[in-house]
């Protein structure tokens, strides 16, 4: 009897096994994945990822025959094949064999080092692309010749071949022919696309241009979709009128999707893989619509964001293989809380009295002002919480909620909340029920249709931002440019932000003259871009930016906390900080 490899399945249909048949070429607008019932059980289950979509174009452009590698998704391990059909062109057999975990008794870095050193990396590459020490990465090599039994990396190589054992997605992608065909499948995958036929892929010899995507939200977040769309449009017309002294123009693809409309979703972030984009910028709409965070992650290319939720940086952080070229170009939602906690220590408590505060908070979405130690650094600031209250993105019977949370009478109330008709909606009952609460928001009345919205009368609003235009020479001149060009004054926030997204890679892109999204990064993460809005520095593992003071005391490399006062006559700065 025939011995196999415990990693080895025997031929046929394993328990669990998924096969499809899939279309690619440039006949097919959307590569189709059609289940085959024999070794599927049945089509109900799953197609394949996008991610996994886009290695068979790469099997496909890469013109091998058959292939065999590693794939992880979810934490679910699999031997991934694939075959070209014969007699059938543009076709792609795919099948999928669940593992228990990583094979040979080997752990997930093993695998991923193994196909570093296939990819003929040394160590000190290595221990780049996986972003650990030189010495841990030679004590791991060290480690596994004795584990493979082998005596050089040259043996590990062919090991890893001939088991099976290399694992795709590579850790910083392949940027040269290897001579090893499951490597240059990886290669030929990061110019093919897992939602348009990778036929389409536009070569990058073709163009010297520039071409950034712009993600503007819509439906009920379109005043600031509005602002995020012209803030990039100005900073491109900027680069264009100075190209001859700065490098290469610009050209501008803006896409708007209602982040809560699925099919608008799908249908924006294919007309940017059809426009062939660059890199992407974008406001946050990847926390409204986690849809837009995966296609980033899949899509391969560098995106910018103002995201501010923290599951958004902790996914970066946890797993930088998929979420590398994921830069969030703000602080955090945490930094709002820290503003919030400064802005009450400016309020003491008369007496022996604690003032009160009351909260309304949007429930996710990236602008949460409490967790679960709010109340107790509350209450070292002398205050006390009164009631909590998480609403939706819709709130139904707002004055019942308002009346609710006036009960107490508090001295303050957050209101904290991502859509601007509602949180003008909540702000106008309580100035109804109670004409001079004191009201303190988060980010909202940064976009212009706040202001327009709220009934003022006695009401008092203060506001703060984790970004945002400071009045400094930099803000006043972006200021009067954008008065300039759109016959109107910018928003606090986004337009800002935008315009210093797209202004970021053009400058990364002129500097490393690459395309590559590795090469963009690497100079995102080791430099700092002065903006509008402040310094992008992204140190931190989460490649997000740091508020001033909250989160770094230094001015020069982070982005300032900015508070305002609303009132009739336009909004007044309390603080820088």
């Amino acid at each position: 009897m025939r011995s196999l490899h415990p990693d080895h399945a025997p031929t046929g249909p394993a328990d669990g096994e998924q096969s499809w048949d899939i279309a690619v070429g440039p006949a097919v607008p959307v590569p189709v994945a059609v289940p085959v019932p024999a070794s599927t059980e049945g089509s109900g289950r799953p197609g394949p990822s996008p991610a996994l979509l886009r290695r068979v174009a790469g099997f496909h452009e890469s013109g091998v025959g058959t292939a065999r590698f590693l794939w992880c998704e979810e934490g679910r391990w699999a031997r991934c094949g694939l075959e070209s059909r014969p007699g059938t062109p543009g076709t792609v057999a795919l099948t999928l064999s669940p593992l228990p975990g990583p094979p040979s008794g080997l752990t997930a870095r093993e695998i991923d080092i193994i196909s570093l050193v296939a990819l003929g990396l040394s160590n000190r590459e290595i221990s780049s692309r996986l972003g650990t020490s030189i010495r841990t990465v030679t004590t791991q090599v060290e480690r596994l010749l004795k584990k493979l039994g082998q005596d050089s990396r040259a043996g590990v190589s062919a090991l890893a071949v001939d088991r099976d054992l290399i694992r795709l997605p590579i850790p910083g992608g392949v940027e040269h022919r290897s001579g090893i065909r499951v490597l240059d499948i990886e290669r030929h995958s990061a110019t093919a696309s897992a939602v348009a036929a990778p036929a389409r892929h536009r070569a990058r010899g073709s163009r010297d241009t520039l071409r950034i995507g712009t993600i503007a939200v819509s439906g009920a977040f379109a005043a600031d979709g509005c602002e995020t769309a012209q803030g990039a449009a100005l900073a491109v017309g900027d680069i264009n009128t100075l190209r001859h002294d700065y490098g290469r123009s610009v050209e501008h693809v803006t896409v708007r999707i209602d982040p809560l409309d699925e099919e608008s979703v799908r249908t924006g972030l294919a007309a940017l893989v059809e426009a062939d984009v660059d890199a992407i910028t974008s406001s946050y709409a990847s926390a409204l619509s986690p849809a837009v965070f995966e296609f980033a992650a899949d899509f391969g290319r560098t995106f910018l964001h103002t995201n501010t939720w923290t599951r958004s940086v902790d996914a970066v952080r946890e797993d930088p293989r998929r979420y590398g070229h994921v830069f969030q170009t703000c602080p955090s939602e945490t930094t709002y809380q820290a503003a919030l906690l400064a802005y009450l220590r400016t309020r003491p408590a008369p007496g022996d009295h604690a003032h009160r505060l009351a909260v309304v908070e949007l429930d996710g979405y990236g602008c949460a002002v409490t967790d679960r130690n709010f109340e107790t650094r509350v209450r070292e600031a002398g205050w006390r919480v009164t009631s909590t209250h998480r609403v939706g993105l819709a709130v139904e019977h707002v004055d019942e909620l308002i009346a609710g949370v006036l009960a107490d009478r508090p001295d303050v109330v957050v209101l904290s909340h991502l859509s601007v008709e509602t949180a003008a909606e909540l702000q106008n009952a309580i100035t109804r029920h109670r004409p001079d609460q004191l009201t303190y928001h988060i980010y909202t009345p940064s976009v212009p249709g706040f202001a327009r919205r709220i009934e003022h009368g006695g009401g008092q609003v203060v506001w703060s931002t984790v970004t945002g235009r400071p009045d400094d020479p930099l803000g006043r001149r972006f200021t009067e440019s954008y008065a300039r060009t759109f016959g109107t004054p910018p928003g606090r926030s986004q337009a800002s932000a935008a315009y210093d997204q797209v202004r970021m890679l053009h400058a990364a892109f002129s500097i490393t003259g690459s395309y590559h999204p590795r090469a963009i990064g690497g100079y995102l993460r080791e430099s700092a871009y002065r903006g509008v809005n402040g310094t992008y520095l992204f140190a931190d593992p989460g490649q997000s930016v740091t508020g001033y003071p909250y989160d770094s005391g230094d001015q020069s490399l982070s982005q300032p906390t900015l508070t305002y006062r609303l009132s009739g006559g336009g909004q007044e700065i309390l603080s820088v900080a």
